[in-house]
């Protein structure tokens, strides 16, 4: 079975596409994955997402794309949020076991990431509206710029221009205010 068949196969909804996707490219992205954060019990987590992501946005997948670079790109960011997620968590656990009265050090850190967050998301709310779901899709759900414009109905170059323009402005917006 050819990658397009089998990608058709999916988009239908057929368990035993998903296997033979599952089956071919499982070890190679356990691997990779397990390289880069040497955590076997972490890689087979990520890993595992990626393939539920792929199951459940299945119907988005186009078949001229290539599988194999739409599983690394979901990988990569799973990859990439497991990192931040656990940095930020590390961050968190030094701020606790330090000779800082912890309860104040975690609620102060914990005001400004809520209040970061709430500053970034009215600003994205305020953002045309094809540019936020644009950046929404990009940004929040991890879709790629193929996936975005397939889904949306537009061309790829269009999917990177709102997502660079609507970067742009969030770092001029908290540049401007000296605030991030």
């Amino acid at each position: 079975m050819d990658e397009h068949q089998l990608i058709e196969m999916l988009r239908e909804g057929d368990p035993l596409s998903f296997e033979i996707l599952f089956q071919q490219y499982y070890a190679r992205f356990y691997n990779f994955v397990r390289n880069l954060i040497k955590d076997s019990h972490n890689a087979e987590d990520i890993v595992q997402n990626v393939f539920m992501k792929v199951w459940i946005n299945r119907k988005n997948l186009h078949p001229d794309q290539s599988i194999h670079n739409y599983i690394y790109v979901l990988t990569k960011h799973e990859v990439l949020n497991h990192i931040r997620d656990r940095k930020a968590y590390t961050q968190i656990e030094r701020l606790v076991m330090s000779d800082q009265p912890s309860s104040l050090a975690v609620n102060d850190e914990t005001f400004q990431i809520r209040d970061l967050d709430s500053r970034i998301r009215t600003f994205i709310a305020s953002m045309p509206e094809q540019r936020r779901k644009v950046f929404m899709l990009s940004r929040y759900k991890g879709m790629g710029n193929k996936a975005i414009a397939d889904m949306l109905g537009l061309s790829v170059r269009t999917v990177d221009r709102h997502i660079n323009m609507a970067l742009t402005s969030l770092k001029k917006e908290f540049k401007k205010n000296h605030r991030l």
